[in-house]
């Protein structure tokens, strides 16, 4: 979430008029003890550490820093857990170091913490706590009221700001939840840090500070793998659903919504090499799909080549590590980008490009799960694309190429759903059948019939609209489907059709002629015609209508002729 530059002005403001004199407050004006400089340096070194170890549950960061902090309060008095809160912040800062705005977020997140400061620590005094105490029941009530009040104050300044600056979220989140739990946690190290410390001196900080540290860096170690095979098993059930989807679109679609769901992006692109030219196949920016058009020599002059060529995956953490060398199409705010091959018969075909604003949002095994993911969807596509081939093939007819009754079925049923959904649509059908057929095989061989065959569905493909769909309906008829199309208007076409039939002269091989030359032959072509829903409102009815106006009205009337059913 970034600052307007009004907000930018308001935070300074707010900073120099309240927040420096808070500060001299809390320092001077709470009570206090003398300070033991070795106790005061060993806190500030813990605070340090344990802030520059967090560890992340879902998409919250966690810092446990609260138990040397809350310590240094019942010890010292609010002053000083003022000063350690105030540098503890520099580790959390460094994370987003590279932000634009990051003065701004250091002033108000200082600010924040002055009067989180004041308000929890005016809290614990109000209850009767005094600082150095030694009742083990004021100890631990002062450290829970100043932990609460602490954690509660803190999310409330939080979610004002967040909503002043636009932010929709609920007030109380899963992430706020873990915020608390994690405070909490570390309410009985304080106490103990306090009560062990007032016993034995600086030895407190080696018996609990070290270990506390170990076991935040071995939790901090075990959520990164956690979270990595969490991913892992995450990304091997988007495998197994891609693997499920029958279509290229389908896959690529899968695809791009399951990367966006599973790494912090603001973009992703799919860049595929076509015959030696890239050209960007799919790109989403901000959740949105995007269609990019980009010249080849773009891309192929950018380190997207450069990785592609090698066939390597590399992560980058900001742009000035990738800009020089960035293809246009990449957006210009842009920080981290993740780039990974997409390998397809062994070759690598394409690559896969996530971007983000913030820098170094990607960790390296993301880039493995990426590289994964990738696998999957190469091999999803190879199997949707055997998969569509066969389909292709049990729906096509093999002489022709033209679709057969398998197809034809289907797509009635695809056209009476949109007419059922838009009755003011018309449909209609054009069937088709050559006079004297048989007489062709009789004559010339089967040979010479399957020729015309050929022949005669290129002349049809010719006058078919691009929404229209052509099929052999079986022997020598045809149909075609017209969306749009009165029944007039298609018998029109039929007409159309019939008259380039007439005159266009087919080039046979005879098998049953003697010296099996080459011949030429004329042909007649009746057509029946029906319209849906002028004679009906069946999609399968129309067509029965077309294969009686054929029969009836174009082949018992003397063949070589376009008839219309009618009722």
């Amino acid at each position: 979430m970034k600052f307007s530059n009004r907000t930018k002005r308001f935070i300074v403001m707010l900073y120099i008029f309240t927040g420096l004199p808070l500060m001299a407050l809390l320092l001077f004006a709470f009570p206090s003890q003398p300070i033991d400089w070795v106790i005061f340096s060993l806190m500030f070194i813990l605070a340090l550490a344990t802030t520059a170890i967090p560890f992340h549950i879902g998409n919250t960061t966690i810092f446990l820093s609260q138990w040397v902090t809350v310590a240094a309060f019942l010890q010292y008095g609010v002053g000083i857990e003022m000063i350690l809160v105030q540098f503890s912040i520099l580790p959390m800062l460094f994370r987003v170091r590279f932000l634009t705005d990051l003065p701004y977020r250091i002033l108000f997140s200082s600010w924040m913490f002055v009067l989180v400061s004041l308000l929890s620590a005016s809290a614990a005094h109000a209850i009767g706590y005094t600082v150095g105490e030694t009742s083990i029941g004021m100890i631990i009530a002062g450290a829970t009221t100043f932990l609460i009040v602490s954690l509660v104050s803190n999310h409330i300044i939080l979610y004002g700001r967040d909503r002043i600056l636009g932010s929709k979220d609920r007030f109380f989140s899963r992430d706020a939840a873990w915020d608390y739990t994690g405070g909490m946690i570390t309410l009985p190290f304080a106490i103990s840090l306090y009560v062990l410390e007032n016993e034995i001196g600086w030895i407190a900080f080696m018996l609990l500070g070290i270990p506390f540290l170990l076991i935040t860096y071995v939790m901090r170690m075990y959520n990164t793998a956690e979270r990595a095979n969490i991913a892992l098993s995450k990304a091997s059930a988007f495998g197994h659903e891609m693997a499920d989807r029958l279509s290229v679109n389908q896959i690529v679609d899968m695809f791009m919504k399951r990367v966006a769901e599973l790494f912090p992006l603001d973009a992703i692109y799919i860049v595929d090499n076509l015959k030696g030219r890239y050209v960007v196949l799919r790109a989403v920016v901000d959740k949105e799909e995007v269609t990019i058009e980009v010249e080849s020599e773009s891309i192929q002059n950018s380190f997207i080549h450069s990785y592609f060529s090698r066939s390597e995956k590399h992560c980058f953490g900001k742009a000035s590590e990738w800009r020089e060398d960035a293809p246009d199409f990449l957006e210009k705010d842009m920080n981290s980008l993740l780039i990974v091959p997409i390998h397809r018969n062994k070759k690598t075909e394409g690559m896969v490009i996530l971007s983000a604003r913030k820098k170094y949002a990607f960790e390296k095994y993301q880039m493995d799960i990426v590289h994964l993911l990738s696998t999957y969807f190469a091999v999803s596509l190879e199997k949707a694309k055997y998969v569509h081939a066969a389909v292709e093939k049990s729906e096509t007819c093999a002489l022709t190429g033209l679709y057969n009754y398998r197809y034809l079925d289907k797509k009635l049923e695809i056209e009476q759903n949109r007419l059922d959904t838009n009755p003011h649509l018309y449909l209609s059908a054009l069937m088709l059948d050559i006079d004297h057929f048989k007489q062709i095989n009789d004559q010339y061989g089967h040979h010479a019939g399957n020729s015309v065959l050929k022949d005669f569905a290129r002349l049809l493909k010719n006058h078919v609209p691009e929404d229209g769909t052509i099929a052999r309906y079986g022997g020598e008829e045809f149909v075609i489907l017209l969306p749009h199309m009165t029944k007039q208007d298609a018998a029109e076409l039929g007409e159309k059709i019939r008259k380039e039939v007439q005159t266009t002269s087919f080039l046979i091989d005879s098998d049953l002629s003697k010296n099996r030359q080459d011949e030429i032959i004329y042909l007649t072509v009746s057509i029946g015609v029906s319209n849906a829903p002028e004679d009906t409102d069946e999609t399968i009815t129309m067509l029965r209508n077309a294969d009686r106006a054929l029969y009836i009205g174009a082949k018992q009337a003397g063949r070589n002729r376009v008839a219309e059913y009618s009722n």
